[in-house]
């Protein structure tokens, strides 16, 4: 009997549900290390969690966004670096457009992660068979687990950019074995900590035709599946990670309240009705806005599965439920870290760790601020102003 996408889906959300206990055992040194522990990825990568968005053809799990934010809200419950590494690894943002020999490489390896970096920030000039690739790209999570890096750079056609259809100049995803490019330390942040997302530098190495693509090359998988807008798949991961944040932040007060007796007050924290008022308002929060997230998402998935194209609405709407995800597990968390005094203050307490993770995802360009002015104008009807629609 062949197990069905839902069976796949459901298997993987109790792995992740299992490994709760030691991801919380390792939430120490994952923020002293500030990345995840070998053993940890490796474990991860052979359960299939960077395979999450992998194509079948190529040994992925091929599960669908819905089902991808179950997995990513699971994993950021128990430890925000951790999802955050595994959504990251699971962009594969141009793997239906490669190569199929060249995809079937990468890929080969059960256990093989891959991290990337969508700033432009390199130079790929081209040259007979390929490109010589030169660049420094910042925030690439996750770099030290990957064995292939996808970094994405500006063509050069002698001096200049090679200009693409649209008059830009034109950007191509370059992928290199990790061991050619140069991991610099960077990473000493605050929040999302454990993610590792240092500084990647790479200096004239050779990146052969078959191991580039762009958003505009034609797709080697033709399934409709794999048309979905990159960024309306990946940019809502954000929001599950948001959630799973707040849902642990919102436990971990229930944990709290039930034995703090705050000062000045002979009633538990639970009894007071301040608390009360925050933990119902952050169950709203955070239950409506994992409605709207799936709901936008489903609505996109069932068009592109019966052979439609995405609107430009649709697209709107998976990136604004995105964004308002976020902002409403900010909120709940706040509500949270408010509502537990002191407490939220030291490192011991799950809140002070949470309340830095969910605040550090207000600062990745999906979820900017600027993104509610490119959804409103598709709401009022006028044309987008950017291509990450």
């Amino acid at each position: 009997m062949t197990m069905t996408g839902n069976d796949t889906s459901l298997a993987l959300l109790d792995v992740a549900r299992a490994w709760r206990p030691r991801l919380l055992a390792e939430r120490d040194r994952i923020e002293a290390q500030r990345r995840l522990p070998d053993a940890v990825a490796r474990d991860l990568a052979e359960a299939g969690f960077f395979r999450i968005f992998l194509p079948q053809a190529y040994g992925g799990l091929d599960l669908t966004p819905m089902q991808a934010m179950a997995v990513f809200e699971e994993l950021a419950r128990a430890d925000a670096s951790v999802a955050w590494c595994v959504w990251n690894g699971n962009t594969h943002w141009v793997t239906a457009q490669l190569p199929a020999e060249t995809a079937r490489m990468i890929h080969a390896e059960p256990a093989v992660i891959t991290a990337n970096s969508t700033r432009a920030s390199g130079r790929a000039q081209l040259v007979e068979g390929g490109f010589r690739v030169s660049g420094r790209w910042a925030l690439v999570s996750g770099c030290e687990l990957a064995s292939w890096l996808v970094l994405l750079c500006v063509v050069h056609d002698g001096d200049k950019p090679r200009l693409a259809a649209n008059g830009a100049p034109e950007t191509r995803f370059m992928l290199l074995p990790a061991s050619e490019c140069e991991i610099i330390d960077t990473w000493t942040v605050g929040g999302l900590r454990g993610t590792g997302s240092h500084d990647v530098a790479v200096a004239d190495r050779f990146v052969p035709q078959s191991c580039s693509a762009s958003f505009a090359d034609r797709h080697v998988l033709a399934e409709p599946r794999y048309r979905i807008p990159p960024f309306s798949k990946v940019i809502p991961g954000l929001g599950a990670m948001a959630i799973g944040i707040a849902c642990n932040a919102i436990e971990t007060l229930i944990e709290i309240a039930s034995e703090k007796v705050p000062q000045r007050t002979s009633q538990s924290l639970r009894e007071n009705h301040g608390a009360q008022v925050r933990i119902s308002q952050a169950e709203a929060l955070v239950r409506s806005a994992r409605l709207y997230l799936l709901d936008s998402l489903s609505e996109l998935w069932r068009a592109l599965i019966a052979g439609r194209e995405a609107t430009m609405a649709a697209r709107a709407q998976a990136r604004l439920a995105a964004s308002h995800a976020v902002a409403n597990a900010v909120q709940a968390d706040d509500h949270m870290y408010g509502a537990a005094g002191a407490t939220a203050l030291y490192a011991t307490c799950p809140l002070e760790r949470a309340f830095r993770d969910v605040h550090a995802i207000t600062q990745h360009i999906g979820v900017h601020p600027r993104v509610m002015e490119s959804t409103g104008r598709v709401l009022f009807g006028l044309e987008s102003d950017t291509p990450l629609l």
